[in-house]
């Protein structure tokens, strides 16, 4: 099933039945923008007036949220700030995907000397939030492509824009492959799964160069805020209210005896799954270092 929405919105995602989602990339009309002069006006078309895109299956009231995301039918990753020249770009992903059924096409804020794809990749069977994850690691791993990976891409009730045109792309076909097959999903986790690339990959966290041990005294009680944080974070933190959130969660656990570097370590991860778009390290760490000072200074009075 293929949900298609806008962002800012509290309608539900509206449901365009298809009987092979992929094939919604090959018959979809771009809608046609000008191309943003700034800032403002690029958060207005992608807001409000760009279609998103979630290919899988929704339940409940079909509202955009982790919650209501139950798995997924392809694999969207963003391609932005590519390293290399579009070329190099574009033989990469025709020599690795050649066998592979992929749809690859312009974003909203693409230019010739500013080059941004989004990549559609169809999947063998339905995968959940966890593998969604891994894939797009070994994909982009196995795709070896120089560029900036948007963490965005990892939330999992992250709807990904519709094929767009501008006055930049509109000389830019809309490559749809379909003479390959879908990403064998059992087989292709198994070799993320083993390689030496996600190992580490798991074993990385933010490095923080404060004291993380806090005066302040923690309570037996809380177990009341803790559920309704961790409800909230079901419903997606979105991006106005990440800092006020991480600032929230992490006084919360602390009040909840956690250790404070299970604390952090659990927002980090939550930040990852949950946060939409996810904050940098820096900005996570600056939010954890603030509340560890406040709870020292109230633990010192």
């Amino acid at each position: 099933m293929i949900y298609i929405n806008t962002v800012q919105t509290n309608r539900p995602m509206k449901e365009i039945k298809t009987a092979r989602d992929f094939t919604f990339f090959k018959d979809y009309k771009p809608q046609r923008f000008e191309y943003p002069t700034n800032e403002d006006e690029e958060k207005a078309i992608k807001l409000f007036k760009m279609n998103i895109v979630i290919a899988g299956q929704m339940t409940g009231n079909l509202k955009r949220n982790n919650e209501n995301v139950f798995s997924r039918s392809l694999l969207l990753l963003d391609f932005d700030d590519i390293h290399e020249s579009e070329a190099t770009f574009l033989s990469k992903v025709n020599e690795i995907l050649k066998g592979c059924n992929y749809c690859l096409y312009p974003t909203l804020k693409y230019k010739e000397d500013n080059i941004r794809y989004r990549l559609v990749l169809e999947l063998d069977r339905s995968v959940n939030a966890t593998e969604y994850e891994k894939l797009l690691f070994g994909i982009s791993l196995e795709l070896g492509v120089n560029f900036t990976f948007d963490s965005s891409n990892k939330t999992w009730s992250q709807g990904q824009g519709a094929p767009v045109i501008t006055q930049y792309s509109e000389h830019v076909s809309r490559i749809y492959h379909d003479r390959g097959e879908a990403i064998p999903v059992d087989v292709f986790l198994q070799k993320i799964t083993n390689s030496n690339e996600y190992k580490r990959e798991l074993e990385k966290q933010p490095s923080h160069n404060f004291n993380l041990q806090t005066g302040y005294q923690r309570t037996t009680n809380g177990k009341g805020k803790v559920i309704q944080l961790l409800e909230e974070l079901t419903e997606s933190v979105s991006e106005g209210g990440r800092n006020s959130f991480m600032a929230r969660a992490y006084g919360t656990l602390l009040r909840a005896n956690m250790q404070p570097s299970l604390a952090m370590g659990f927002l980090w991860t939550m930040n990852q799954q949950f946060v939409e778009p996810p904050l940098d390290d820096k900005e996570f760490l600056k939010i954890i270092e603030s509340i560890t000072k406040k709870n020292n200074q109230k633990g010192r009075r």
